[in-house]
């Protein structure tokens, strides 16, 4: 008798648990949160990742795509003059076409790309479009970390004009980088669906066909401080660390590639400008990963460093016309004589590619490349 009750009585919670379920699956849905509520929310998640609070409440506007496009066009206006200097070296190393503007090309690779944006003069924090899909969730993540170094730090500097500005690559590079990992840290606390659909929203983006104009060199520039910036920011330490990054940024690119470096402070070699052999440019110093993109034709993927650039110490490069000619002269000096010579074989073989290309040596551990075309 008590085997019948007790499978009874099972019988009974068994058809009680299915009334809950079904009571359950008939509940109403929660109200999905508002755009601001989902901004609130990633708000918290930066505050959370960074350690720190917002000092002002940021504010995320929303921009139609046509108004955001030009909005964009109008900041690159600024650069145009760093381009047209840096357009020199471009043709000097082959990296574009004598009768193309390097600030043209730079105007289609940014002007149909960006998603959203923050200005640290204007304080404006724009995203493109109307909606808080899964995609710009994370850019406003990426935007808001801005907005909060900003607020704390100031991120108002320039470091030098151009994409060829060593210093200022070093920069953006450790910016950058701390934005990133708030947004990969970001994007992994999302559900897996939703990851997926932010994924799937990047590739659904149109590609305009005259991206396909685009200098490989400048793209490859572009995309090195989002690529290495994480890289960077992950052997400082933590917050901790990546907040006292802002009383001291890298100052060369080997800083920038190499964390172990830029803590131990190691300086660059200082080397002479090299002889031009025209009306002078520009110059500077021309850094690791830029030597990295000479010897592998302006390509960079994953914007590693070469390891022919292994041992570098200093360098400084010179930019001038000569005739309807842009030229270039950098002298690289290694730690080693043969690490010097491993540089310079790379770039014999460079050069090889390339009329109007030398490879000298200035001493025993000094490689001079100079190229005109």
């Amino acid at each position: 008798m008590s085997g019948v009750m007790n499978r009874f009585q099972a019988r009974i919670t068994a058809v009680l648990l299915l009334v809950v379920v079904v009571g359950a699956s008939c509940a109403p849905a929660p109200a999905p949160l508002t755009r601001d509520e989902q901004v609130a929310q990633i708000v918290a998640f930066v505050e959370n990742s960074r350690g720190h609070e917002f000092l002002v409440e940021p504010t995320v506007t929303f921009v139609p795509d046509a108004v955001f496009q030009q909005h964009v066009l109008d900041s690159i206006v600024s650069a145009e003059p760093g381009l047209a200097t840096d357009e020199v070296a471009f043709k000097a190393l082959e990296w574009m076409k004598p009768t193309d503007s390097l600030y043209q090309k730079y105007r289609i690779a940014f002007g149909g790309a960006v998603v959203g944006f923050y200005d640290p003069v204007s304080k404006v924090l724009e995203v493109r479009g109307s909606e808080l899909t899964p995609y710009r969730k994370e850019v406003v993540a990426h935007e808001l970390t801005h907005a909060l170094d900003d607020q704390l730090f100031g991120l108002n500097e320039s470091f030098g004009e151009g994409v060829l500005n060593e210093s200022q690559l070093s920069f953006l590079v450790a910016v950058e980088g701390d934005a990133v990992q708030t947004q990969r840290s970001f994007v992994a606390s999302l559900p897996p669906l939703e990851q997926l659909q932010s994924t799937l929203e990047q590739l659904s983006f149109p590609i305009d066909p005259e991206l396909l104009t685009v200098p490989i060199a400048l793209l490859s520039l572009s995309q090195a401080p989002y690529l290495q910036g994480p890289q960077f920011v992950g052997g400082l330490g933590g917050n901790a660390g990546i907040d006292s990054m802002f009383d001291r940024y890298p100052t060369t690119a080997e800083q920038a590639w190499d964390p172990a470096k830029y803590l131990s402070n190691e300086p660059a070699v200082a080397v002479a400008t090299p002889p031009a052999d025209g009306t002078v440019v520009n110059a500077g110093t021309w850094g690791r990963f830029l030597m990295t993109l000479v010897l592998a034709e302006g390509i960079s993927l994953d914007a590693t460093v070469s390891p022919l650039t292994n041992g570098w110490a200093g360098d400084a490069y010179v930019t001038w016309r000569d005739g309807a000619s842009s030229c270039i002269r950098i002298d690289t000096q290694s730690d080693s004589v043969s690490e010097a010579a491993s540089l310079s074989g790379g770039l014999l073989e460079w050069a090889s590619r390339h009329d109007g290309a030398t490879i000298t040596s200035v001493n025993p551990t000094t490689t001079r490349l100079t190229s005109c075309h």
